[in-house]
């Protein structure tokens, strides 16, 4: 603002004069200003309360849901020997468990070393008088990790080597032994140490790690079986036979696998294929309008709502819009694509029509003036829009249909691409912009980096730093996009919506079916042609000389109903049992022979080649190396050293035996850890009892209430919140006139009643309140809360705002009805299926009531329970007003500003020719 002296000549205040000339502008800018500040606060207290509402409403979807409800107790006889929880799904009675084995993890404690070793004493310290060893661990599982070691190995890096190998190991310089150990229990993780050849089974043996065991004895065995002869071309020959036996196997194993994942799936199948095709014929339409409505039910209802159909039943779905915001649909890919263009007109009750300013028609203009969508619609289903005036019009939308076809043409911009194919299209500015939005002008065949800005002398402004980038002359280019041409108006063409319905009513219509059995009978079609379709386009791997490939397996069970229908298509698929049961037999055949030969598994797995020749002939080395080790007299084992094997865990629980590598198993709802050994036979079982966990349950459904309390009660208190009349936003002058005490209780008092008596609190309060109070029927009974001793206060008795809160009947932490009769407690120990039932349907109906209360419109978003978009709208219209406003006041007081400034410069001539005649008369 410019500094202003004024009122020299005629000693007037011009400034306050002036201020209150154009007071009324004044007013209107700071009353725009309070109503924006106002909306602000509104906002944040509506974003605040949502936030609470969307956390409330997000916990009510696990309480929709009985499992959430089913709480479970357990008690296990002997805590010693293992340890069970209970999950939902778990039933309720008795069991039997026995532990068999505990799982272990591999341990090796070394023989004892000289009394002067330590982690820095070398092999050769420790006696070892060999060349290069090679030593194997070899783990559980069949991995193996060779170690090499020489007569300056330490005992610190030979541990660390088996560190990196995958165990545990350490060195104990008190008792001078190196343990080692598996990182899990169970034997998949167990692990063994070998000698790769003499010298490293001689190392294992001055390391005092050389142990006889039925892990290492087995992993010896897995090479010897492969010695034969004991010559080269004998072990050779043997291996060869051995990895054609195991890829057979191997070959075996995934087909019959894939047959019986074939053959099992297709159980599901043909019981979806037969009750899909009866549906269809009970429903009266043809084939074309059977695989029409196929198709639409595979949609959701919203890609129904973006598709359209034409009369022979193709579907075209929405792909994008053109420039005039017109949605296009297609069909087909490559050049075999069409297109369908939608084009929606907007005309009033008197047949008077709008255009849409936007793409999604929430703004419509008529004649210069701008109306924006309610949200609301009339009697006749119309959508209502308002103007800035509050007139309502009623609109009638009219959609016409378009044969349209898409071609390439160049725009007047260009397109450049650089040598990494990076591209820079240039927007209305003659700047080229890059997928992150950075801008750059084109100079000397170079693009620049530019803030975006000009100098004074109208060139662009160079970034900091700017990055500049290099391309040939040819990789500029125009700019292609794709123009939708309209043409002919089709008459044929329906929504997706509209054709789904009509599918539907029909074959309702010839079937007799009231709305609920339609709506079960188009559920249960849609779930089987999702089956029937997963299945037809699921993953084959077999090949043309299995005769259970999916498709052979389709074209038996379609044949088989063809001819006799579902007693025809059930007769095939009672074949599949003996032939999963083969099946079966085959596999674990075939798994024996790959066990058997598994140290073979990664050679068998190489294409032919000098790189698998290779593999033999190392491998046939290593045969003869442990026939060395073997039968060596120069090879020790160390009788103080001692290694536990790494082994799986095993329990029956009622009788079934279970396997698992931890100690932990998780059975039909319980989870049971192993602890201690019990023995075989009722005699040593142990006992697991499950029972309903009444107080878990009590529990849920007391939090649940918590929670509606509290939110309810602070809803209640908004909205009765008490008025503000008189109270407004203050100006920055106001403010200056009070203590800051006093500015924040004032604003406070507005903060506080701002959603007092608000619509949309009001419509939430409704629903949620309702969803409370209402039935719930179980088993055929209305049952309502106060069944269960939960009620509310009552509007006389409860404290202020508190009403619409609800109280369990004997909660002792509740004051008001700690002294009545617990109903609850006694509802969930006698019956808690009912309890459950109940509070399922009332969450469920709770979460429904809020659920609509969030859905979105043209007022309001997602998971809202305001109008947030309106009010975003009304904000952005008051930052225009006060805009407006402010300029208008500028203005004013420039006009009145130039006016005294005039006058002043009058009187100051005045006073010059007064002071001059003054001088005349000598005065």
């Amino acid at each position: 603002m410019p500094i202003r002296i004024t009122g020299l000549n005629s000693g007037l205040d011009t400034e306050a004069i002036i201020s209150a000339l154009v007071s009324s502008y004044s007013y209107k800018t700071n009353k725009y200003k309070k109503a924006q500040t106002k909306l602000s606060w509104k906002q944040d207290a509506w974003k605040t309360l949502n936030t609470k509402v969307y956390s409330f409403y997000t916990s009510l979807d696990s309480l929709r849901f009985s499992k959430n409800y089913n709480l479970k107790s357990t008690k296990v006889s002997d805590s010693t020997k293992a340890t069970v929880t209970a999950s939902s799904s778990a039933p309720n009675g008795t069991q039997k468990l026995n532990i068999l084995k505990v799982a272990q993890a591999g341990y090796l404690t070394g023989g004892k070393l000289d009394d002067s070793t330590t982690t820095g004493t070398t092999l050769a310290e420790l006696g070892y008088t060999g060349g290069n060893g090679t030593i194997t661990l070899t783990k559980g599982d069949g991995t193996k990790k060779t170690i090499e070691v020489s007569q300056g190995t330490t005992v610190n890096s030979f541990i660390n080597s088996l560190k990196e190998a995958g165990v545990n190991a350490s060195y104990d310089d008190i008792n001078k032994r190196i343990f080692v150990s598996s990182k899990d229990t169970g034997k998949d993780n167990d692990f063994t140490l070998t000698g790769g050849n003499v010298d490293g089974a001689n190392a294992l043996t001055k390391l005092g790690l050389n142990v006889k065991s039925d892990a290492t004895d087995a992993t010896y065995k897995t090479y010897m079986q492969y010695y034969g002869d004991g010559t080269d071309a004998g072990i050779t020959a043997k291996v060869n036979e051995a990895i054609k036996i195991y890829q057979d196997a191997q070959a075996a194993y995934k087909k019959a696998s894939a047959e019986n994942s074939n053959l099992s799936a297709a159980y599901g199948y043909a019981s979806a294929y037969s009750a899909m095709k009866e549906a269809f014929k009970k429903s009266g339409l043809n084939t074309t309008q059977q695989e029409e409505l196929t198709k639409l039910l595979q949609m959701s209802a919203t890609d129904r709502a973006k598709s359209v159909v034409t009369s022979d039943g193709t579907i075209y779905t929405a792909e994008t819009s053109d420039a005039d915001g017109n949605t296009i649909f297609s069909y087909g890919e490559g050049d075999n694509k069409k297109y369908i263009k939608s084009v929606n007109t907007f005309t009033d009750t008197n047949g008077n029509s709008y255009t849409h300013t936007d793409v999604d028609g929430t703004k419509l203009i008529k004649d210069g003036k701008e109306y924006t969508a309610t949200g609301e619609k009339d009697a006749d289903g119309n959508a209502t829009y308002k103007d800035a005036d509050g007139n309502v019009v009623s609109i009638k939308v009219n959609t016409s249909y378009y044969a349209t076809t898409a071609t390439e043409e160049e725009t007047n911009y260009y397109q450049i691409t650089d040598a990494d194919g990076n591209t820079y299209a240039q927007d209305d500015t003659l700047l080229y912009v890059d997928k992150s939005g950075n801008k750059y002008y084109e100079e000397n065949g170079k693009l620049i980096q530019t803030t975006g800005e000009k100098a004074d002398d109208g060139t662009w402004v160079k970034s900091a730093n700017a990055k500049e980038v290099s391309f040939d002359a040819d990789k500029k280019a125009k700019a292609k996009q794709t123009v939708y041409n309209q043409g002919a108006e089709l008459s044929d063409v329906v929504t997706g919506t509209k054709a789904y319905t009509s599918l539907a009513e029909s074959a309702q219509k010839k079937m007799s079916l009231s709305d609920d059995e339609m709506s079960t009978y188009l559920s249960t079609l849609t779930t089987n042609i999702g089956t029937v379709n997963s299945y037809e386009n699921g993953t084959d791997t077999l090949g043309d000389d299995s005769n259970y490939t999916r498709e052979k397996v389709i074209a038996n069970i379609q044949s088989a109903y063809r001819t006799g229908g579902s007693t025809a298509v059930t007769a095939e698929v009672n074949k599949y049992a003996q032939i999963i049961s083969d099946n079966k037999t085959a596999m674990t055949d075939s798994q024996k022979i790959m066990d058997d030969n598994q140290v073979l598994a990664d050679i068998a797995a190489m294409e032919d080649g000098d790189e698998k020749t290779k593999a033999i002939e190392s491998f046939v080395s290593q045969v003869k190396t442990v026939q060395d080790i073997t039968t060596n007299p120069s090879v020790e084992y160390n009788i103080d050293a001692k290694k536990i094997d790494g082994c799986d865990s095993k329990i029956t629980l009622n009788g079934i035996e279970y396997i698992g590598s931890s100690n932990s198993f998780s059975i039909n709802g319980l989870n049971i850890t192993a602890q201690v050994v019990t023995g075989d036979g009722d005699a040593n079982a142990i006992s697991i009892t499950t029972a309903t966990d009444t107080q878990g349950i009590y529990d849920k459904i007391k939090d649940f209430l918590s929670q509606y309390n509290s939110l309810i009660n602070e809803i209640t208190s908004l909205y009765n919140a008490d008025s503000a009349k008189g109270y407004e936003p203050l100006t920055d002058d106001e403010k200056d006139a009070m203590s800051d005490t006093e500015v924040e209780k004032w604003e406070q008092k507005i903060k506080d009643s701002l959603l007092r008596r608000d619509d949309n609190l009001e419509s939430l309060m409704s629903a949620m309140t309702s969803a409370m109070s209402g039935a719930v029927e179980v088993n055929g009974k209305k049952m309502y809360l106060s069944n269960f001793g939960i009620k509310t206060l009552g509007y006389l008795n409860a404290p202020a705002n508190q009403q619409n809160a609800y109280h369990i009947d004997g909660d002792e932490d509740d004051a008001n009805s700690s002294g009545n009769t617990d109903k609850l407690m006694t509802a969930i120990t006698n019956d808690p299926d009912t309890v459950i039932n109940f509070m399922q349907g009332l969450a469920d109906n709770l979460y429904k009531s809020v659920h609509t209360k969030m859905q979105s419109s043209p007022l309001s978003s997602i998971y809202t329970v305001y109008n947030d978009k309106e009010m975003a709208s009304e904000y952005s219209d008051y930052t225009d007003l006060i805009k407006k406003w402010e300029e208008k006041l500028q203005d004013k007081e420039d006009y009145y500003y130039k006016k005294f400034s005039s006058m002043e410069t009058a009187l100051s001539k005045l006073n010059s020719q007064t002071s001059s005649l003054s001088g005349l008369f000598g005065g």
